[in-house]
């Protein structure tokens, strides 16, 4: 992959945030919290203040003056393997938010951040009416899945407004990637940067294949709730974009989840209101 021109292109422009090193190791710890050594966990975010920072910050949100935290240990131990996750998959998301480094002229990033955060939402509401994965993981997941198009955003911009362009003529938006970018699509480069940052193989797949659930070899389950959320919000994210094209959505994953029409009407229904609250309180993940 490092050899497509695209991903070259990208590696050239020297734009793409830095990561901790050990940030691939602290998420395979916490993706499983009954395993998880707590003491090297701790070891790994102390020698990461940047890490350290965004922990403290949300205890700082949340918490009352009557704490007294004031270290990643104790931070750890106060908000448990499952929350400290989600705070670590905080941190990814907060280097590529739309209003940080986007560099577009024509791509809406910030529409275009509602259609994550409407995945995210979808997400948490499959994952707890089918009770198949973690609703909670699914949500933070739904933030990241399109790091490809952010990525795009910050090295790439003119190559996102073409295929913008592009896909606002009527052409479908993953035919219109292929098309700008040499045959690859979003969810390629957002594969190619979870394995760069040595993200678990769980959100890899989820980022890689979220268009293509049958490509999935571990974590099919997980894919295809992500594939049925992307695709409720993209429908959304249509809506904004005034256009009538549609996104449809599997409706043999749909049946492998247990779902049927009404609940996928019932999510779709909800996403603009949840979409609205939620985008109001989003800036919880500011590291600053």
């Amino acid at each position: 992959m490092n050899n497509h021109k695209t991903i070259r292109l990208i590696m050239e422009t020297n734009l793409l945030p830095q990561v901790p090193d050990s940030l691939g190791n602290i998420l395979n710890m916490l993706l499983e919290p009954c395993d998880y050594d707590m003491n090297s966990c701790i070891n790994m975010f102390e020698s990461n203040s940047d890490l350290e920072t965004v922990l403290m910050n949300a205890l700082n949100y949340t918490l009352t003056k009557a704490h007294n935290i004031e270290n990643a240990k104790d931070a750890i131990i106060f908000l448990g393997a499952m929350n400290t996750r989600t705070v670590t998959i905080a941190f990814i998301t907060r280097l590529l938010l739309p209003d940080s480094k986007g560099r577009t002229k024509v791509f809406d990033s910030q529409t275009y951040w509602k259609h994550s955060i409407g995945t995210s939402i979808a997400c948490h509401m499959i994952a707890e009416k089918t009770g198949l994965s973690d609703k909670n993981k699914l949500f933070t997941y739904g933030l990241i899945h399109d790091i490809g198009i952010t990525v795009l955003d910050i090295c790439l911009p003119d190559h996102l407004d073409k295929l913008h362009e592009l896909h606002d003529k009527g052409i479908h938006q993953i035919a219109a990637e292929k098309i700008v970018l040499g045959g690859i699509t979003h969810a390629d480069i957002g594969l190619w940067l979870c394995q760069e940052w040595g993200l678990p193989n769980e959100i890899s797949e989820v980022v890689g294949y979220h268009h293509a659930p049958a490509l999935a070899v571990d974590n099919k389950t997980e894919v295809e709730i992500m594939h049925l959320a992307d695709s409720i919000s993209a429908n959304y994210y249509e809506r904004l974009l005034g256009n009538e094209s549609t996104f449809i959505y599997s409706a043999k994953i749909a049946a492998s989840l247990g779902l049927d029409n009404d609940f996928i009407n019932e999510v779709a229904k909800k996403l603009p209101s949840e979409i609205y609250k939620l985008s109001k309180t989003i800036n919880f993940l500011t590291t600053a």
